[in-house]
């Protein structure tokens, strides 16, 4: 990813709301088991360090495109599944007996949105305040700890394997949720008995329960939730749209060209159609502010928290920086070629099929021969695929 090392005051905004549902859910806790006020503090103080450690390290990990389906997550999806991770602790904290919590659905449900080791590093916090708030003994924070990191392991095995061996997993963890909860807590009081049994077996069965349901709701809500992210961009009515339509009707129409060629072009090749569209529709969107425009679009984009790949292909804006690496960032280049080459002449020059084709195959046979889509994945067939729909296409239409 390139160029995305910018703050976004809707990022800065739902890093405000984690904030506060930080500090709100240390504050209930505390009040909940009437913690003294010294240690109140004290716990606040590790409550702020650890959050502005976490948060550096969620912007590191959005840099370098570590979390996980990252073109799919948001910093509104993450304050959600804090918020639910906080949620699922203090039911752990209010309802579950001793050893019997089922802290193995923090790494589960954090894993949706981070990858191991942010999911480690705030599941493993939420256990260790926990623990202080309600003065755990050790081998409850022991239990715990070790329910955090069988969950790890858990929820990358959950989200890669489909169907029966989905269904050995939630076997798995069940099996393990009621084993370590058992184990330890015959390990603080060295006898066991059947009522110990049917709440490690209760425990059990919410784990593998709620991992059922909410893993799968959630993984779905994002798929879902992309495909109108892109769509909300390309809408009459969104600001930016807006925007390059008051700058300039030429411009809206060149990039309203762009999108419907681009769309076109990557359904013909079983591309990403969606995000050519909107690619497309934003390729110039620099030139609202100027020069330099690159730099600029950038900028913009980051502010309305485009999908990061669709920064990456305004980020390779006419192959002047970075060549295009991707099939919808080679059609979007290719289009826009095409489109500016032909919005030079005017109707009356286009009128003729024989023009407009060998304006056409000229430009692009030219920007192929330049190397340009030589790290964007596009075969041979699928370029020349591109290249007969452009010339059958009425440009300017």
């Amino acid at each position: 990813m390139k160029h995305t090392n910018r703050f976004s005051s809707i990022r800065i905004g739902y890093t405000i709301g984690m904030a506060l549902i930080f500090i709100i859910a240390n504050t209930v806790l505390c009040l909940m088991n009437t913690v003294l006020f010294d240690k109140f503090i004290c716990i606040m103080a590790i409550n702020v360090c650890f959050f502005f450690l976490f948060v550096l390290l969620l912007i590191r990990k959005r840099l370098e495109g570590a979390l996980p389906e990252f073109n799919y997550i948001t910093y509104g999806k993450i304050t959600f599944v804090v918020l639910l991770a906080w949620i699922i602790t203090f039911l752990c904290a209010i309802l579950a007996p001793d050893f019997f919590a089922p802290f193995i659905l923090l790494p589960i449900v954090c894993k949706t949105v981070f990858d191991d080791s942010l999911s480690n590093v705030l599941s493993l916090y939420m256990v260790v305040v926990t623990s202080i708030c309600l003065d755990y003994s050790i081998f409850i924070v022991l239990c715990y700890i070790t329910l955090v990191a069988f969950g790890t392991v858990f929820a990358q095995l959950f989200k890669e394997k489909e169907g029966l061996e989905r269904l050995y997993i939630l076997i798995l963890i069940f099996a393990v949720t009621t084993v370590i909860s058992v184990i330890f807590y015959y390990f603080n009081y060295l006898e066991l008995s059947l009522s110990v049994l049917f709440f490690g077996l209760v425990d059990g069965f919410i784990a593998s329960g709620l991992t059922i349901c909410l893993v799968p709701l959630f993984k779905t809500y994002v798929e879902k939730t992309q495909h109108s992210n892109y769509e909300m961009f390309l809408s009459q009515d969104y600001t930016l749209v807006q925007d390059i339509r008051n700058f300039s009707f030429i411009e809206y129409q060149h990039a309203s060209r762009v999108s419907i060629l681009s769309r076109k072009c990557a359904e013909a090749i079983n591309a990403n159609s969606e995000l050519a569209a909107c690619g497309g529709f934003y390729y110039r969107l620099g030139k609202i502010e100027g020069e330099p425009m690159i730099d600029n679009a950038l900028k913009i984009a980051n502010d309305y928290c485009f999908p990061s790949d669709v920064i990456q292909i305004l980020a390779e804006y006419g192959g002047i920086i970075y060549l295009p690496s991707s099939k919808e960032s080679a059609i979007v280049h290719m289009v826009d070629s095409v489109v500016t080459k032909v919005e030079l002449f005017d109707k009356d020059s286009m009128s003729s099929a024989w023009n407009q084709n060998m304006v056409i195959y000229q430009t692009i046979n030219e920007l192929s021969q330049k190397g340009f889509y030589d790290n964007s994945t596009l075969s041979m067939n699928q370029f020349l695929v591109i290249r007969n729909i452009l010339a059958n296409e009425d440009i300017l239409a």
